[in-house]
């Protein structure tokens, strides 16, 4: 089992179970899910660092596609503080987030090599995060629908992820 790919499909689960059991989807919610997002998914890359040696915290594997989640989460903490128009710095913040996986992940996946697991994992989700960043910056769908959209690109890569993990590698 991949650890590092199952606590990173888990932070996805959880951040789109807030989103899905979450009545109110408004401006506060996408930037608490952006916050919490990031806050997991550091937990998991370090702890998994920290249980499963073979990776090191400076791989690019473990330390890219953490760079942007924190920005964001820190971002999104500043925002809810100081801004008034949250669903606009939600709409901003998401589009640095997807941005943010989509370089690094195609990154990720040059260095693993397109071929490998790993690498056609990295592809798959530069690919689903440039069609979330699409909505985000490119098509303006209401408040309800953009969370909504946000908590099911989650979802969809908690599922991806967990397979990937679940999966022995050749």
């Amino acid at each position: 089992m991949n650890w590092l790919v199952a606590t990173r499909a888990a932070s996805h689960a959880t951040v789109a179970l807030l989103i899905t059991f979450t009545y109110e989807h408004d401006g506060f919610l996408g930037l608490t899910s952006l916050m919490l997002f990031g806050a997991l998914y550091l937990a998991s890359s370090i702890g998994t660092h920290l249980i499963d040696k073979r990776r090191k915290i400076s791989s690019p594997a473990v330390a890219l596609p953490v760079l942007a989640p924190i920005l964001v989460a820190t971002l999104a903490a500043i925002s809810i503080a100081l801004v008034e128009e949250q669903l606009l710095a939600f709409r901003w913040l998401l589009a640095v987030l997807m941005v943010g996986f989509v370089v690094t992940e195609l990154f990720v996946a040059k260095k693993a090599g397109r071929k490998s697991v790993d690498g056609k994992e990295a592809i798959f989700t530069a690919v689903a995060s440039a069609i979330m960043l699409g909505l985000a910056i490119g098509v303006d769908v209401g408040e309800r629908p953009l969370i909504g959209f946000f908590g099911a690109y989650l979802a969809i890569l908690a599922v991806h992820l967990g397979i990937s993990a679940a999966t022995p590698k050749k």
